[in-house]
């Protein structure tokens, strides 16, 4: 039996451990996996008085406990089993939001889930750069920045796909037009503690879908991400079929999946 205490801490508290997470990870996931993990509660890991991780709890999406996270340090890993099932128990764990690139974390929440005779559910896409086989549709002569004084009308337009981005100042965001009308949007998002990626998603205007417009948007905005020395990553809900094939049509790659993995 090892000594095992969680205590609750802060993120900026765990730089060190969060940081060694991405770089074992290898910054290949999107922003709602960083931003669902740093969205919850930290809490150090202390293993026989020696910090050795670290995991975030908050809301499942049936208002139980959902662990967000969970990262033991190679080092301490002969007690990870020990040390999930503590959390599991003493937090009342009832789902899990699992990168499949995490081996380690994915390991122990599908052992836990088939004890219980669980089931998991394929939660989004995680997509990782790559060059597009052809050229975009509609090049950078038809990328504009989008005004602040456009915001209201494009939150609209987009279905609100950007509600509560357009005044933190994380994301910036843009449009294709073609003879000065606009045929969709797209945005380029800073990723909550990871300097090295940024999010680019896309929205084509309903009545100008199947034209090339989504995948130009997805280009044009992945070369300006680039020339910033910035990797862009993207990501869309696992049964998108629409968004899947676009993002592959730009040249992204299916890298990761997220599964949401149920104890209960």
């Amino acid at each position: 039996m090892n000594d095992i205490t969680v205590n609750k801490t802060k993120w900026d508290e765990i730089q060190n451990l969060y940081t060694d997470y991405f770089d074992e990870l290898g910054y290949k996931n999107d922003g709602f996996h960083n931003s669902m993990m740093f969205e919850g509660e930290p809490y150090l890991i202390i293993c026989n008085d020696e910090e050795s991780g670290f995991f975030s709890v908050g809301n499942s999406w049936d208002n139980g406990n959902m662990l967000r996270g969970f990262y033991v340090i190679p080092s301490k890993r002969r007690a990870s089993i020990e040390i999930f099932n503590k959390v599991m128990d003493d937090f009342q764990i009832e789902a899990a939001l699992v990168a499949s690139n995490d081996s380690h974390y994915v390991g122990l929440a599908f052992e836990k889930m088939n004890a219980l005779r669980t089931f998991f559910d394929m939660q989004a896409f995680n997509f990782i750069y790559g060059e597009p086989e052809r050229e975009a549709e509609y090049g950078m002569d038809c990328v504009k920045e989008v005004n602040p004084s456009e915001y209201e009308l494009m939150n609209t337009l987009t279905e609100k796909q950007w509600e509560g981005c357009f005044e933190n100042g994380n994301f910036k965001f843009y449009k294709i037009t073609n003879n000065n009308e606009t045929l969709g949007y797209g945005g380029i998002g800073k990723v909550i503690n990871n300097q090295k990626n940024v999010d680019v998603g896309n929205f084509t205007l309903p009545q100008h879908r199947r034209k090339g417009v989504g995948r130009s948007i997805m280009i044009n905005l992945s070369k300006i991400a680039i020339q910033q020395g910035l990797i862009p990553i993207a990501g869309c809900w696992h049964g998108n079929a629409e968004s899947i094939a676009t993002l592959i049509s730009s040249g992204f790659i299916p890298e990761n999946r997220i599964f949401y993995v149920r104890f209960c």
